[in-house]
């Protein structure tokens, strides 16, 4: 397992922002019932508390931590988009504590978001919260942000695009995540 080497940016929400934080919750089980207990998966909500202009963050070296900036807390939709976005990185963190993503040998990447520096995994795991985010907004056409679908569509394709005759670089597990999160975009 990744440990951090420095500790956690984050501090305790407010129980106001913890409350926020069960109803968003509440709302993304009954959008997509199917993920009733995966939206449930035992996490720490904590205010992120950084100045790099992260709304959310969570890393695998943070086991079960989802950190969460003021700006997360804008809206309703805002706060389960960044909830769903992270708890769908903290699903991919626990799948790579039983299956390796990629080969030892990756490479790095640069997703079209221009971050550089992104093994394989993560990749996937940014392909994964596209293809999650998609699913979530489809639920419900009046909560959709203008473009957001095409911009999440293109993004997502994109990601898979950058492993796109890279098999090498990627354990049997991460294609076969990679295949299904092409017929999910």
């Amino acid at each position: 397992m990744l440990r951090a080497t420095q500790p956690i940016p984050a501090q305790p929400l407010t129980p106001e922002r913890q409350h926020m934080v069960q109803e968003a919750l509440t709302e993304l089980a009954a959008d997509v019932p199917a993920w009733g207990r995966l939206v449930r998966l035992p996490v720490r909500y904590a205010r992120l508390v950084t100045t790099n202009g992260a709304v959310s963050a969570s890393s695998r070296a943070w086991p079960q931590h989802v950190l969460l900036a003021e700006e997360a807390f804008s809206s309703r939709g805002e706060l389960c988009e960044q909830v769903l976005h992270e708890l769908t990185h903290q699903w991919l963190y626990l799948i790579q504590e039983i299956w390796a993503l990629q080969a030892p040998t990756a490479g790095t990447f640069t997703l079209p978001s221009g971050t550089t520096g992104r093994e394989a995994a993560e990749v996937l795991g940014a392909a994964l919260v596209a293809a999650t985010l998609l699913r979530w907004y489809r639920t419900n056409s009046d909560r959709q942000p203008a473009g957001r679908l095409r911009q999440l569509g293109m993004y997502g394709t994109g990601c898979l695009e950058l492993l796109a005759g890279r098999d090498e670089e990627m354990s049997d597990a991460g294609r076969q995540i990679a295949r299904r999160l092409k017929e999910a975009l």
